[in-house]
């Protein structure tokens, strides 16, 4: 959550810009009008002087406010960004794959669950920082291998949910196999790899994301019984 004043001061798109500026605008007007009154004690209209004064206060008045609104307006986009980011690995928080991707959901794409194998006896074997190191080290692959239009969120402890959308299965298949292959993680002197399991689901532009996310998780529980480093499409795929 964010402060009522950011929320008021950080327009939200164009419309919210102009009525800030116009109510910032009448509050110059505002100002001059009132130093004119208070040193002549009445307004007599002379717009040389009017100008004068609007200059000398109204302008640096207007200036500070405005970059105080510009700040305010990025500080609430950030604070937005912080809200739905998980602060370990950097990608979204649960909801906020959901919200994203639904927005997605209209076009076919492929919806992909990953979960690194063997995270329990990683811990074991190492530290319990061990495991937070895999999910970081899985987190920048997953920069490296998709789109900035492509939503990639931490669902829920080790697993983690990829939205493609306007990508074939093939292709999505081909990723989630490079996925698989493993990452190098290295903790103190000590480095080891570590492997991923992928379930894949291929999205049609109508099934819904509930339904299609537990395919995925299906697909994602049958490659983890198969071994390590294992990819395994959605049964409904291979029906098709």
């Amino acid at each position: 959550m964010h402060s009522p004043i950011v929320s008021l001061l950080g327009p939200k798109d164009r419309l919210g810009w102009v009525l800030r500026y116009s109510v910032l605008a009448l509050g110059v007007v505002g100002t001059v009008f009132a130093h004119d009154v208070l040193t002549d004690h009445a307004f007599h209209g002379v717009m040389a002087q009017y100008l004068g004064a609007m200059v000398m206060i109204g302008l640096p008045l207007y200036a500070v406010a405005t970059g105080i609104m510009t700040d305010m307006g990025r500080l609430r986009v950030q604070l937005i960004k912080a809200s739905e980011t998980d602060q370990m690995t950097g990608l979204l928080q649960r909801q906020a794959f959901l919200r994203h991707t639904e927005r997605k959901l209209l076009q076919t794409g492929v919806l992909m669950m990953l979960d690194i194998d063997g995270l329990g006896q990683i811990n074991a074997r190492h530290d319990h920082h061990a495991g937070d190191l895999c999910l970081m080290a899985l987190a920048i692959r997953l920069r490296e291998v998709t789109r900035t239009t492509d939503v990639v969120g931490r669902i829920d402890g080790a697993t983690i949910a990829v939205y493609l959308p306007g990508t074939p299965l093939e292709a999505g298949r081909e990723i989630a196999e490079r996925l698989a292959q493993g990452l190098l993680v290295t903790t103190g002197q000590t480095r080891f790899e570590v492997t991923v399991s992928v379930g894949v689901v291929l999205a049609d532009g109508e099934t819904t994301l509930s339904k299609l996310m537990h395919r995925a998780e299906a697909a994602l529980l049958r490659a983890k019984m198969q071994g390590r480093a294992q990819v395994m499409l959605s049964e409904d795929a291979l029906a098709a």
